[in-house]
């Protein structure tokens, strides 16, 4: 996959909730800009 530039649109993906929900983006955000960041967590 290659990094997305200025300018254009997220590709649609949906993210798993711990609450056992969905969350489809960029569907279901209301608003133009998003942010996404990633924690790689070390255990």
């Amino acid at each position: 996959m290659s990094k997305l530039q200025q300018g254009q649109k997220l590709p649609s993906f949906a993210l798993n909730l711990i609450d056992g929900s969905a969350l489809r983006l960029p569907d279901e955000m209301p608003t133009r800009y998003l942010a996404l960041l990633f924690y790689r967590g070390h255990w």
